[in-house]
């Protein structure tokens, strides 16, 4: 479960920052904000992937 906790919390942040309109506010910003969030969620899961949480 803690493996897509990380995924979630971005997710829901990606989510309130579009559908609040806090930061995008033209059709280019909304593309470049998602374009970091799919980047940042694909770092994460390449580090996740190369070093994998210990498990107890």
């Amino acid at each position: 479960m803690l493996y897509w906790v990380p995924r979630l919390v971005v997710s829901a942040l990606a989510v309130l920052v579009l559908g609040m309109g806090l930061f995008p506010r033209t059709p280019e910003d909304v593309a470049y904000t998602l374009l970091i969030i799919i980047g940042g969620l694909g770092l994460l899961s390449a580090t996740l992937h190369l070093f994998p949480p210990e498990q107890h």
